[in-house]
């Protein structure tokens, strides 16, 4: 069976996963890794595009997220006011907070910022930084001589550079894709070795850890639909997980099956 046809019946064929324990580990690895580019590019790559289409192209979309501003002589002047307030699963609390028509700066307290994790707070001369675990920081503008800045002088600086960086982020993400999943395919190879002992199937954990590579297809299936749906839905990966761990179940018990035949000899029965 080729590849690719392996792709098809890794989701939908649990027979044939006593067949891609027999598989060489190279053939395993370059199935994982061609799951992974698909991946990758369905999950990412392809709604990127998608939104660079629908914006007109990334120039615009960059134009459209940075607004307006200037920075001249130590003062700093932005289109329009920013106030963010809210509260993320990884980086905690978050406040961003733009004024450049009052001091904004001098308002707001240290005791103000005690109940966020990262600020961002700028009026028209100084601005407030606080990171992680962190104490606030006032800083002015003149400080960091940073020269005049436009928001299209720093199009006219970086926009042309943006391409290299974002082919350079795509080979980083790519990296760390593949890196994840051998790395989600090691934690099920683990939850399968436990479900072998407990079933008494006897296979070696490099056997185990190809049925993981294999049993991680349904699942990123899955998770190339999550992306694509407006949806949040906690602890999603837990059921990502799960879907691999009831795949390698299934899988295992297959092989505990065929282990329990009788062996075939060739004797057809009859009388000499």
């Amino acid at each position: 069976m080729n590849i690719f046809a392996e792709l098809i019946h890794a989701v939908y064929d649990f027979k044939s996963y006593p067949v891609f324990r027999r598989n060489k580990g190279g053939k395993a690895f370059l199935y994982g890794l061609l799951l992974s580019v698909f991946y990758l590019l369905l999950s990412m790559l392809l709604p990127m595009l998608v939104t660079l289409v629908s914006f007109g192209g990334f120039g615009n979309v960059v134009r459209q997220s940075i607004p307006d501003f200037r920075l001249e002589d130590g003062r700093l002047w932005v289109d329009g006011t920013y106030d963010v307030q809210e509260y993320d699963t990884n980086y905690g609390g978050i406040y961003i907070k733009v004024d450049t028509e009052r001091p904004i700066t001098e308002e707001i307290t240290d005791v103000d910022l005690l109940a966020f994790d990262r600020v961002l707070v700028m009026d028209d001369e100084h601005m407030i930084v606080k990171a992680e675990e962190g104490q606030s920081l006032r800083i002015a503008y003149t400080d960091l001589d940073l020269g005049d800045w436009s928001r299209d002088e720093m199009m006219q600086t970086f926009l042309p550079l943006l391409p290299a960086f974002l082919w350079f982020l795509f080979v980083v993400l790519v990296c760390a894709g593949l890196l994840g999943f051998y790395g989600s395919a090691l934690v099920v190879a683990v939850i399968g070795s436990i479900m072998s002992a407990v079933m008494g199937c006897g296979l070696k954990f490099g056997e185990l850890y190809k049925l993981a590579i294999y049993a991680r297809t349904p699942a990123l299936l899955v998770e190339t639909v999550y992306a694509w749906i407006p949806l949040v839905i906690s602890y999603f990966y837990v059921i990502s997980y799960g879907v691999s761990a009831l795949y390698m179940w299934k899988a295992l018990k297959l092989i505990k099956e065929e282990s329990l035949e009788p062996p075939k000899t060739g004797w057809t029965g009859g009388t000499w």
